[in-house]
């Protein structure tokens, strides 16, 4: 998931990001202006007010949709849906980025796929937030610590395998739910290469002693 391109998938299949209040800006300040003309308490102003709300009323069920759409194409096509679970609140600090990523609606777009995925009988795996999907060469698990938000595609210095920075993090992020999945938990500081070394029967008893523990 992501601003440029809402959700890309490990396949490949891109779901635009719509900006939808964006794309209407003009539309919503106008109709603001005219609100803020009239005088309070008005037949006009209230005129104004529900003309207004019925802007931004079909501005919402049109992203509603859309996210309803992108939840029963993705669920529809898949036993197992992997996301990653996104610092929502830290992205939000970012000023520059804010309102691109209130417009998104992330959270509401997991809440959708998830109980959607109940209902269909449907898995739905999130991947730790700090786990570095986009860092991480999806062929030879070398982590790139000098990229940046800027970066929208990347060379491997250890294999040369090209990467588009998106479809790269969705293939990683593919990966460490598989793994997840067959082991049981999430090890975030970990490469793809480290969490395959690991033994998974000696890490399932030693979440049966931690919970023993507990």
């Amino acid at each position: 998931m992501g601003i440029k391109d809402f959700v890309i998938t490990s396949a490949g299949q891109i779901y635009e990001n719509l900006k939808i209040k964006r794309n209407n800006k003009q539309k919503i300040s106008k109709l603001q202006r005219e609100l803020s003309r009239k005088t309070k308490g008005s037949s006009n102003r209230n005129k104004s007010r529900i003309k207004l709300a019925k802007l931004y009323e079909k501005l919402n069920n049109k992203k509603e949709y859309y996210l309803h759409s992108i939840a029963n194409q993705l669920l529809s096509e898949n036993q197992t849906i992997v996301i990653e679970d996104l610092n929502v609140k830290g992205m939000l600090k970012n000023h520059k980025l804010a309102g691109s990523i209130q417009e998104l609606s992330l959270y509401r777009f997991k809440e959708i796929l998830k109980y959607k995925a109940e209902w269909y009988d449907r898995e739905v795996i999130e991947v730790d937030k700090w786990f570095p999907s986009s860092k991480l060469c999806g062929v030879c698990g070398y982590k790139n610590q000098e990229l940046t938000l800027k970066d929208r595609s990347w060379t491997c210095p250890e294999c040369g395998s090209s990467h588009d920075r998106d479809l790269n993090s969705a293939t990683n992020i593919k990966q460490e739910g598989q793994r997840i999945k067959e082991i049981g938990m999430s090890l975030p500081e970990l490469t793809p290469l480290e969490s395959k070394s690991l033994d998974p029967h000696r890490i399932r008893k030693s979440k049966i002693e931690l919970i023993q523990l507990i």
